[in-house]
């Protein structure tokens, strides 16, 4: 069993006071109060998110939730801060762990949800690797917390285990050895790529961590692993197994990178372990979930989605009530999470039936292990990373999809960080 510990957290100066916990307002007694859930699940994960929901309504009568769909994170975002301003906002929203920071700038935007747990005695025993995707400023999660990690995932590299027996090949565990065993497939005529990778920038801060060196200045305005080579270094291997084919990038649309994997045209996939389930469904050989290779050392980002509650809502006490089973009852994050793929935000979720049931499966148990090398570190350092993701994106198409230098690339990619990461202070 993984060891749960308290994380560091970002305490907004600007997060929302509570001294106590709001009462629901006066509704006729056979009227239920609603309360409005935006979200940004898509496909079959919205049905599972749905029969959550569904749970949750039937579980009493005094609260009915009303989940939304609002398109990805980024559009969610948008909508939202629209609505607010507005003064028609959700009551919760399900964001990306990563937007968090683009809403939490802003004073009272977010409520501050520990009081909530405080006078629910609810357990804080959420895992370091998640909570800090949304580190702000230095403090405990005792006197802040402005969201909840939902569902968790870090990225594992899915393997073509019947290929590799045939050919008499073993796992790869680095970089260097997974070129090697690329390159043998491909000659061999067994595969077109090595592996594919989607096109996100989780991937970027994936290899940058790997170098074990600082990602940002310790000013936090600078990618330090740009000024001192390191990153580029790495990302000069990753163009070149581009180049080689050990490594397929995929498109910014219609992501085909699992199915290069089921249809056998890439040895490895690595992608979230949020795509478990759907990997395992398209499937037709043997794989297995292993950690991914490593550089220096092995290292890989979290992620996933955040639920958070509005500091606008008129609702608070319904929204916290259905919060508070989410995370209480197994019927509600415990079996969202086994259902999808995603892994336990916290210690008590990791011991509920429907997450005990799922660790049944080495695969999942595999990415469970992983977390011992979970690195947010770029979260830490710079919480306003967020608001440089379109530059990193910017770097990786122009050095995997045109193959333009990775030395002027990076640098240019630094100096534009360090303009926008100057103006948001």
């Amino acid at each position: 069993m993984k060891k749960s510990v308290k994380a560091t957290v970002c305490v907004m100066a600007a997060a929302t006071a509570i001294t106590a916990i709001p009462m629901v307002s006066a509704q006729a007694a056979d009227e239920k109060v609603t309360v409005n859930f935006w979200h940004s699940m898509g496909g079959d994960n919205e049905k599972i998110l749905q029969s959550v929901v569904d749970t949750y309504n039937a579980s009493q009568d005094k609260i009915e939730v009303v989940p939304e769909y609002q398109g990805n994170y980024y559009d969610s975002i948008a909508k939202v801060q629209t609505a607010i301003g507005a003064g028609n906002g959700p009551d919760i929203l399900q964001t990306g762990s990563g937007q968090i920071s683009i809403l939490a700038k802003e004073d009272g935007v977010l409520e501050n949800l520990v009081p909530y747990m405080q006078q629910s005695d609810m357990k804080n025993d959420f895992y370091e690797g998640f909570i800090t995707g949304m580190s702000f400023e230095p403090a405990t999660t005792d006197e802040t917390l402005l969201g909840f990690p939902m569902g968790c995932s870090t990225p594992v590299m899915y393997c073509n285990d019947g290929l590799l027996k045939e050919e008499g090949l073993e796992v790869p565990t680095t970089w260097d050895e997974m070129t090697e065993v690329a390159k043998k497939l491909i000659n061999d005529d067994k595969v077109e790529y090595g592996f594919a990778l989607p096109h996100d920038p989780w991937y970027f801060w994936m290899f940058m961590a790997q170098t074990d060196t600082p990602i940002f200045t310790e000013d936090g305005n600078a990618f330090a692993c740009v000024e001192d080579g390191t990153g580029i270094t790495m990302w000069q291997k990753v163009q070149d197994m581009v180049k080689d084919k050990v490594m397929y990038f995929g498109p910014a649309q219609d992501d085909n990178c699992a199915a290069l994997f089921s249809e056998q045209k890439a040895a490895f996939v690595i992608n979230s372990i949020g795509a478990l389930n759907s990997i395992q469904n398209a499937a037709s050989f043997d794989f297995s979930v292993q950690f991914v290779p490593k550089e220096a050392i092995n290292a890989v980002p979290t992620g996933g989605n955040t639920l958070c509650m509005l500091g606008s809502s008129k609702e608070k006490e319904a929204a916290w009530d259905f919060l508070h089973w989410l995370y209480t009852d197994n019927g509600g994050v415990a079996t969202y999470s086994a259902s999808i793929g995603y892994l336990p935000c916290s210690e008590t979720i990791a011991e509920m039936d429907a997450i005990k049931e799922k660790r049944q499966d080495a695969n999942y148990q595999k990415a469970f292990e992983q977390l011992d090398y979970a690195d947010n570190q770029h979260m830490v350092s710079q919480p306003n990373n967020g608001d440089i993701a379109n530059l990193i994106t910017a770097m990786m198409e122009a050095t995997l999809y045109d193959f333009e230098d990775v030395t002027e690339q990076m640098n240019t990619m630094n100096e534009e960080a360090k303009a926008t990461l100057t103006d948001l202070q």
